[in-house]
């Protein structure tokens, strides 16, 4: 083991060392100092004035890692703002990823510099974004329509600044929920991402984006909520509880009066094991089939690892 202190008025130290100091913000709970790095402050993400296909982006502060996995974090300032192109889109939508990064010879190439980009995702119908590279900081999410020729701010989702281990989802499509039993809901649409959560296709049902594991062992945060057109004079809710099993965390059942549609909210902080899979299911005794109501950012999933 090398023992190694910096800023002694004698000795020498280099440039990876230095880093290290930055790896300190990128997250106090990785070893080596790596992590996915972080916005300090600024670098939001905007249209133009006039929306073409370049975006803007703020003044502000960022930690990025390096590409390696003890290679500490680069500390990067942009003190203007800064015009960012977007590649052409197709005949089909697509989702993008825009990024910070720095090009370092040490690791490859002979440019020194850090730089902001946006990596194209691949076009589809139902398109996903690309996987995030070692050695970036996620700045924003772009989501382009079929044959876009500008990037308007609806475009543009900025990412959460202030929490490495955090992330939400939405369900922004109708979902049809049988009566009389358990239904996992699918939150499709990515608002903010964490390497601690990973989106995937529950066990009940077969339903994509409708499981979400827990990568990181401690305690966490979980909040979701639902709205459903069941209709007056019925009852429905949701549950927390493990993919694939009957354990519930937390719940929420309501009976409807006059009004058409019911909104439930479950929440719970515990402590979850890594590898741990969870639902939310949506169920309710209309008799027939009832569908979702994604109204106003109504439907979503959030999980926040608070400590360990």
């Amino acid at each position: 083991m090398t023992l190694k202190c910096l800023f002694l008025q004698q000795g020498t130290y280099n440039a990876l060392d230095d880093r290290m100091i930055g790896g300190l913000w990128l997250d106090p709970t990785t070893d080596p100092l790596s992590g996915g790095g972080r916005i300090i402050t600024g670098l939001l993400a905007s249209a133009q004035a006039t929306p073409n296909m370049t975006i803007l982006m703020s003044p502000g502060r960022a930690v990025c890692p390096t590409p390696a996995s003890d290679g500490g974090g680069y500390i990067v300032m942009n003190d203007a703002n800064a015009t960012i192109t977007v590649p052409p889109v197709s005949t089909l939508p697509r989702a993008d990823l825009v990024l910070m990064a720095v090009d370092d010879g040490d690791y490859s190439g002979a440019v020194y510099a850090p730089k902001m980009y946006v990596l194209a995702g691949t076009p589809a119908a139902s398109p996903a974004y690309p996987t995030q590279p070692n050695g970036t900081v996620l700045l924003a999410y772009l989501n382009h329509l079929a044959n876009a020729t500008s990037v308007a701010q609806s475009a543009i989702q900025r990412n959460a600044a202030g929490n490495l281990h955090e992330c939400e989802y939405q369900a922004t499509t109708v979902q049809a929920i049988p009566t009389g039993t358990d239904r996992p809901i699918a939150y499709g649409t990515a608002m903010w991402l964490t390497a601690d959560v990973t989106k995937g296709t529950s066990t009940a049902g077969g339903i994509a984006d409708a499981r979400f594991q827990l990568n990181r062992d401690g305690i966490w945060a979980i909040d979701a909520g639902c709205r459903m057109q069941v209709g007056t004079g019925f009852s429905g809710g949701i549950w927390l509880g493990l993919d694939g099993a009957g354990m519930r965390f937390a719940g929420n059942i309501q009976n409807q009066g006059a009004a058409a549609n019911i909104e439930c909210n479950v929440s719970c902080v515990r402590r979850f094991g890594a590898a741990t899979g969870l639902n939310v299911n949506a169920w309710h005794n209309a008799g027939v089939s009832k569908n979702t109501d994604p109204f106003n950012q109504s439907m979503h999933f959030r999980a926040t690892w608070l400590r360990p």
